[in-house]
């Protein structure tokens, strides 16, 4: 994801984000002009590599749309897909990356945004079924883009443009841009396997810990994962 930029004096911009899923998972773009044609290119992709998914061509061109519908309509930049659509147990999750504004910073310090953030993160206690909404905060160290505010547990979801509402494992991680650049990424993982919690978080950490900021003196080669401005 590129990311235009400005920055201090001295100090190369960020021009974009970098993050890696793992070769199971699916990307491609979300923009709703490319969109289908997209997602049937990486679907006869995967289907040439496992042909054992054949039968599952047409289920997985309509959960990757439809996943694809809903993150496009919250605004996300980034998007990738994990969906094993076996006959037993279908598994699917997502993992976002956006970006926000963040100008009400706690104060003019290199840790304000990370400090508004965690303030305005509420926990909540977990229910008496293992099923019933919980949050847990903290702080984490990711290995490429430092400290991060962090959000994770079970909660309830409103659907963009539905008056419904689902209940989703989710692990949403806020990255303050560096540089004093007032914006934030929030990289959001979900999926419904709420009796996968704690497995389906630790799958997200993982893929978390691989964000990093691409900055303009970066090499192009080493990629990035999409762009803003």
């Amino acid at each position: 994801m590129t990311v235009s930029s400005s920055a201090p004096s001295g100090t190369s911009p960020v021009r974009g984000v970098n993050i890696l899923v793992p070769s199971s998972w699916y990307e491609f773009d979300i923009h709703p002009a490319t969109r289908d044609e997209s997602i049937r290119e990486v679907v006869r992709e995967r289907v040439r590599e496992r042909p054992e998914l054949a039968d599952s061509r047409t289920a997985l061109i309509r959960t990757l749309t439809r996943t694809a519908d809903e993150a496009w309509q919250t605004g996300v930049l980034y998007f990738g897909a994990l969906a094993d659509l076996s006959d037993e147990a279908p598994l699917t999750a997502s993992l976002t990356i956006a970006v926000l504004e963040a100008d009400d910073r706690a104060d003019d310090g290199p840790d304000g945004n990370l400090a508004a953030l965690v303030a305005a993160l509420k926990p909540v206690a977990a229910g008496r079924r293992p099923t019933d909404p919980w949050r847990r905060i903290k702080l984490v160290e990711l290995p490429d883009a430092g400290s991060a505010a962090r959000s994770e547990g079970i909660d309830d979801i409103e659907l963009p443009d539905d008056d419904r509402m689902v209940r989703m494992v989710l692990m949403q991680t806020f990255v303050p841009f560096p540089g004093g650049d007032p914006r934030v990424a929030v990289i959001s993982g979900a999926t419904s396997q709420l009796a996968l919690a704690e497995p389906m978080l630790e799958l997200f950490d993982g893929i978390t810990e691989t964000f990093r900021f691409v900055y303009a003196d970066d090499d192009p080669s080493a990629g990035s994962a999409g762009r803003v401005s």
